[in-house]
């Protein structure tokens, strides 16, 4: 009961308007807000993101989580593959804090000016954290920097969803976001994309999330075009092209 007295109390005070300030507020509840996203939206799209780590990861590869949060990711790549190199990345230091039982380097920093040199890390995942910055196609440009010429770049992220029907239904949830957790539903001129034969997009939820892998080859410097939701994607490859599946 006092757990839940907590969060309605954090979801319903005023939210401080820089992101920094947002996350290190949200920390001590973050793990359970997070479930629930997942449970609600965010798992059709997270789970092919983790299939997909699954497949690529190897012994020895650095690992970049940036925008780690408290951890959740983190844990689940150690779990896939123990012997990564993995790096956990996030602007707060709260939420910072929650990582120190995962096995890595642990630095404070930001997505959109990432501390470290080009061709760094074998794989960058980003997971529900472009959304919170000012420019996202800016972060995704650092994350593809970062990554090797043969590595890989994969991100979820809140997208706004197709068509006024799905934007009314989505209304509250997207406002629950928006105000308290300095997300937004990014849409398409702002969201960070190259249709290539090595990219792939998955969408879910008449598109109100995404995931997307890109590789070394693709810029983020154009804007996605709107397009059908896509719900079941095909088993994990190294080379992927934009799929759309109904």
């Amino acid at each position: 009961m006092a757990e839940l007295l907590d969060d309605l109390d954090m979801l319903l005070g005023a939210a401080p308007d820089d992101p920094k300030a947002v996350y290190d507020r949200v920390a001590s509840h973050y793990e359970r807000f997070r479930a629930l996203w997942i449970a609600l939206a965010g798992n059709a799209v997270e789970q092919p993101m983790l299939a997909e780590l699954t497949a690529i990861l190897a012994p020895g590869q650095r690992v970049l989580d940036a925008g780690c949060g408290t951890g959740t990711l983190a844990r689940r790549i150690i779990a896939m593959q123990p012997s990564v190199d993995l790096t956990m990345l996030d602007l707060s230091p709260a939420m910072l804090a929650y990582t120190d039982d995962v096995h890595g380097e642990h630095v404070e920093g930001s997505v959109l000016d990432l501390p470290f040199p080009d061709d760094s890390f074998d794989v960058v995942v980003s997971s529900w954290v472009i959304e919170t910055v000012p420019d996202p196609i800016k972060a995704v440009s650092e994350y593809l920097r970062v990554i090797k010429p043969t590595g890989y770049v994969l991100y979820t992220f809140c997208s706004l969803p197709d068509g006024w029907v799905s934007r009314v239904g989505t209304a509250f949830l997207r406002a629950a976001v928006e105000n308290r957790f300095a997300g937004r539903f990014l849409p398409p001129e702002e969201t960070p994309w190259h249709d290539c034969d090595r990219s792939r997009r998955v969408r879910s939820h008449a598109g109100v999330t995404t995931f997307v892998e890109l590789r070394k080859c693709c810029s983020v410097a154009s804007a996605i075009l709107p397009g059908p939701t896509d719900v079941i994607p095909p088993p994990a490859t190294s080379e992927w092209r934009h799929v759309s599946t109904q």
